[in-house]
Formats: structure tokens, sequence, C-alpha cells
């Protein structure tokens, strides 16, 4: 989720890059970023890929229909955020109780 005070801007995207090459799935997220920042939009994005989440500034995972967990992306780097992705993604996934 990429966020900012936009004034009402809020643009809602369900898996955008699912049916992208990775050229152009790059230079969607990107434009994003762009929108995000330059412009003031609010981008809610849903998406399984931790690449395309590791764009975003905020986070949110979902479990049962709650938020159950959350990664704000401070000062890291693309490679620190995506690597979070994957291990918040990791503990969300993990079932103690497989009867």
């Amino acid at each position: 989720m990429f966020t900012r005070d936009c004034g009402g801007r809020v643009h809602f995207r369900d898996e955008p890059t699912g049916a992208l090459d990775s050229a152009n799935a790059r230079n969607l997220m990107e434009t994003f970023q762009m929108m995000n920042r330059s412009l003031g939009s609010t981008i809610l994005m849903v998406t399984h890929d931790a690449l395309m989440g590791s764009y975003a500034d905020r986070v949110l995972f979902l479990k049962d229909g709650k938020i159950w967990s959350e990664i704000h992306r401070g000062d890291r780097g693309r490679q620190e955020m995506y690597r979070e992705i994957w291990s918040v993604s990791a503990a969300l996934g993990g079932e103690t109780d497989v009867s």
C-alpha cells in the first residue's frame, strides 16, 4: 500500500501485475511509486507477490479476514522490504495444528 494524505485520490488495484511480464510489472510499480510520491495518490493494491509488495511503503497481511500483521518501509530499501515480506509471509502460513 502506498499512502499519502491524498485528498480523495485513492486507486484500488487487484493483482495489477499478474498478467504482465517482469519488465512491464516493474514499470507499472515504478509508475505507482511516482503517482504516490509526486502526485500524492494512494494506491491500495492486492498482491501475493513479495517482489511487487516490496515497492510499497506499507504492507498489510490478512488472515481469516483480519489484519494479521503490518510492515512499514521506513528507511528500508526494496531488498530489505522484500526479505521482511517473505519472513512475515512464512510466519503467516505456518500452522501448528494440521489435523
